[in-house]
């Protein structure tokens, strides 16, 4: 099971955590980088893969905002896709 970790605060902006998701997991190259596009691509996948969102210490609110969004249409992907998994940890 391929295993990424993303730590919020680390990034200065949700584009910072799309391009490192589409890196990490090899998304194509005609991913948009939006809500829409990563539930397409996560609903594709077809190898088990495990997200862990780490929420903890972000203190840009506007951030925390979008990376919530973020995990919300990881977990609606997840009830659609058996190879993914989704971790939440605030």
């Amino acid at each position: 099971m391929q295993e990424v970790t993303i730590k919020v605060s680390e990034f200065d902006t949700v584009e910072e955590i799309h391009e490192y998701l589409a890196e990490e997991l090899e998304f194509p190259a005609y991913y948009g980088k939006n809500l829409s596009a990563l539930y397409d691509v996560l609903t594709d996948l077809s190898e088990d893969v495990r997200i862990i969102m780490d929420l903890s210490g972000t203190a840009d609110e506007e951030l925390l905002e979008e990376a919530e969004k973020m995990v919300e249409v990881m977990e609606d992907a997840s009830e659609e896709n058996e190879y993914l998994e989704i971790e939440c940890e605030e």
